[in-house]
């Protein structure tokens, strides 16, 4: 320890008010220790717009936004109208988007009048099949070609033309394009085969040569088709099918010898067979039951005569929603949208089988189930030990799947698991043994270049799938993942692969992608335009004297900014990394074993250190008063003199420089908290726990890593715990966005111990100085 005493009236607990009469209360400068320090202040200011905080981080004499002023400005705009835009599509969700499929379409329109007139039931059915064959004489997705779907969707709208005798033109082009196309199914990828495909297709061979449709029935591709569909029903028991819900209630039209009276038991609340519409179309062909009618009349109404491949998908549409904004790094334009979809999640949530795509359902499947749990624990809502049961009807030994009986799993579905499993309690099991078996399975998929999806055809899925192993969520700070994800989405050019191909534009659109490139960019010219100012500070606070860098200055910006990236928040942000310095600065003065430059002149350099942390003290308090009315100084100052008695008296200030962290950048947002939340049993605990975990990463990081098993297994359950007391609502006392600091300030010890310094290099040159590239 370094010979030198700090002066003892800054740490003497009875000198403590001598300590705040140094700090002159809100002026543009100070007088310390008889010398006169000048310093520019500045102030973060919001300007609201239309109800956004769209803030603009300003100085006294220079406002942000001049060079390019009129650029800038411009896309501020834009990106207010398209959050205006996003926060419509939200309120308006209501039971999901998804596109027209002919095939579904064409089923309907196959039902005959049920006043007994020979013409079909649904005309609008049939107009919208005349009035989209696509110019090739196809019908299916007009911009991504898959010899399943264009057959599939092609030969139903053929059948149903048949089937009704018109636009004899429209029929024969069709019927060509099948003949022309049919040997393209020997070549077809089997990954991207639309579901149920061997079963639903050969039972619409079967109506087209009733129909006498003029197709090769004898082709070997065909007849091996119907072999397999044989032999797949042969597999499945018939009982099966009418006593539980299965995924064979979504392609009832590909069986036959149905027990129409035992299969109406399993029919869902609105009238549906699994959302399927082709499904529930032939149920109601087979039983003219009229609750089936009821929905398809509802469904085709909405529609404006046509029929999506599944109605309702709200719950999908909901879920994925959220995690794409949230992801893209926009979240945070829509939090009360987010909680309404929220409150309609777990409104449907079923506790024994989890949750399908569309609510209500009597099925469900891994992939929305394992997503509900996800964000509805992320955003606080409770996710107890027994809603995290349904798990188990997706597990067989040790592996997991989506589907009951599936043969080929989900690179996707594992890949949502996998991520569900991360945001996990102490203690939970089944967590743990998902997160343990989707990392071996996604490793493999990657490894084997196996991550062709069956539910998805998305622009990077190994890319997805990549980050989310290289940088675990512990160590994915927000921009960073962001960054990450804005290369990844796909926007508007995302297919779902059901029966069909469908799109799903309440997830996959444009709309997002642009919103989220233009915020990114606003905020990473507000980031440079921070780091350009802080640097101005580093040198003039002289802090290479105590022996810091430049380097570490970026790193320590780095991590403020991609765990506050909002351009309202420069001032927590800039505290974030301030503290950092000024931790560094004092700790480097006393630790010092030999006498060095920054100790040959104890005096002066004392008063440098004296001057340093009392300016920023002051800034810090008097950009929070003149923001948000509030005089955190005696907090500010209180946290900080606690902090340097440890210093002081040789303990190991680093076991509460997580806490000093999180109370600087809580108290500089506004969140002041009195002595009774300081000294609640909630508040000890989160605080302990964080300083515990974050000083226990900050050693292993010196000693080596934290990737030695062992050490690995201490931190993570010690993050697990900080993740439990952050996201219980049991912790009622505390405010939420405090806790998120917590969480937040654990994640970047971790992160900073956990990446390589090649990787904290990309992601730093990646997050603060690579802008996106946007077609303006």
């Amino acid at each position: 320890m370094n010979a030198l005493n700090f002066p003892c009236h800054l740490l003497a607990v009875k000198g403590k008010a001598l300590f705040l009469k140094r700090v002159i209360t809100r002026n543009s400068q100070f007088q310390t220790e008889g010398s006169v320090v000048n310093y520019k202040k500045i102030l973060c200011k919001h300007v609201r717009n239309a109800g956004n905080s769209l803030g603009e981080l300003q100085t006294e004499d220079t406002k942000y936004l001049l060079d390019g002023e009129n650029i800038k400005v411009t896309r501020t705009k834009k990106t207010r109208k398209l959050v205006e835009k996003i926060k419509d599509m939200l309120n308006d969700m209501k039971d999901g988007r998804s596109s027209v499929s002919p095939y579904d379409t064409a089923w309907v329109a196959l039902i005959k009048d049920i006043n007994g007139n020979d013409r079909t039931q649904f005309p609008s059915c049939l107009k919208w099949i005349i009035e989209n064959q696509h110019s090739d004489g196809s019908w299916g997705e007009q911009f991504v070609f898959c010899i399943y779907d264009r057959l599939l969707n092609t030969l139903a709208c053929v059948v149903a033309l048949t089937t009704w005798n018109t636009t004899p033109e429209k029929r024969n082009k069709g019927v060509l394009f099948i003949k022309e196309n049919i040997c393209k199914l020997e070549r077809g990828n089997v990954e991207n085969m639309t579901c149920g495909f061997e079963i639903v297709f050969p039972a619409l061979l079967d109506k087209a040569q009733h129909l006498d449709i003029d197709i090769p029935y004898n082709a070997p591709v065909l007849k091996n088709i119907c072999s397999r569909r044989d032999m797949k029903l042969k597999r499945i028991p018939k009982d099966v099918v009418h006593t539980i819900p299965t995924t064979l209630l979504f392609s009832l039209e590909g069986f036959c010898d149905l027990d129409w009276k035992r299969l109406l038991k399993l029919q869902m609340q609105d009238g549906s067979f699994l959302t399927s519409i082709a499904s529930t179309a032939f149920a109601f062909m087979e039983t003219n039951d009229p609750n089936c009618l009821r929905y398809l009349q509802r469904v085709v109404k909405i529609y404006n005569g046509g029929a999506p491949h599944s109605y309702p998908v709200d719950m999908q549409a909901r879920l994925w929603a959220i995690d794409r904004l949230q992801r893209l790094g926009i979240s945070y334009y829509f939090e009360e949208e987010f909680k309404d979809m929220l409150d309609h999640v777990q409104r449907y949530w079923n506790q024994d089988i989890g949750i399908f795509s569309g609510r209500n359902s009597n099925f469900c499947d891994i992939d929305d189930t394992c997503m509900a749990i996800r964000l509805l624990r992320l955003y606080g809502y409770d996710v107890k030990p027994g809603n995290l049961n349904v798990l188990y009807k997706f597990k067989d030994g040790d592996n997991f799947f989506c589907l009951m009986g599936e043969t080929d799993k989900s690179p996707t579905a594992m890949y949502n698991l996998y991520r569900c499993s991360q945001v996990s309690f102490p203690g939970e099991k089944i967590l743990e043994d998902a997160n343990k078996f989707t990392h071996n399975f996604l490793q493999h998929c990657l490894s084997n270049n196996q991550s062709l999806d069956k539910w998805l055809i998305a622009n990077d899925i190994p890319g997805e799938i990549r980050y989310a192993l290289e940088v675990p969520w512990y160590a994915s700070l927000p921009r960073v993942e962001a960054r990450s994800y804005l290369e990844q989405y796909g926007g508007a050019n995302d297919i779902w692969i059901g029966k069909t191909l469908n799109r799903m534009p309440d997830i996959s659109n444009n709309v997002y992608l642009e919103a989220a490139k233009l915020d990114y960019n606003k905020c990473q010219s507000q980031h440079q335009f921070e780091w350009t100012n802080i640097q101005e500070w580093f040198t003039q606070c002289n802090f290479q004297h105590f022996g810091i860098s430049k380097k570490e200055l970026l790193e320590d910006y780095f991590l403020g900014a991609t765990s506050i990236f909002e351009v309202e928040r420069s001032r927590e942000r800039l505290a974030w990394a301030k503290s950092l310095i000024m931790c560094k600065m004092i700790t480097s003065y006393f630790t010092q074993e030999q006498p060095t430059t920054c100790t040959k002149n104890s005096n002066e350099t004392r008063q440098m250190l004296l001057n340093n942390l009392l300016k920023f003290l002051h800034q810090l308090s008097e950009e929070t008063y003149e923001t948000l009315g509030k005089d955190i100084h005696l907090q500010l100052h209180s946290v900080w003199g606690t902090w340097l008695i440890c210093v002081r008296e040789e303990k190991t200030a680093c076991q509460i420089e997580a806490e000093l962290l999180v109370r600087t950048i809580n108290l500089c947002g506004g969140h002041m908290v009195d002595d009774e939340i300081i000294s609640s049993i909630d508040y000890k605990n989160i605080s302990n726990v964080t300083n515990k975990v974050c000083f226990k990463i900050q050693n292993r990081k010196v000693s080596g890593g934290i990737n030695c098993k062992e050490i690995h297994n201490e931190v993570e359950l010690e993050m697990k715990e900080v993740v439990k007391l952050v996201l219980d609502n049991s912790s009622c006392g505390i405010n939420k966005d405090m806790k998120n600091t917590f969480l937040a300030v654990a994640k970047s010890f971790y992160y900073i111990a956990y990446v390589t310094e090649e990787l904290l290099n990309f992601h730093i040159s990646k997050v603060l100085f690579e802008p996106l590239e946007y077609d303006s």
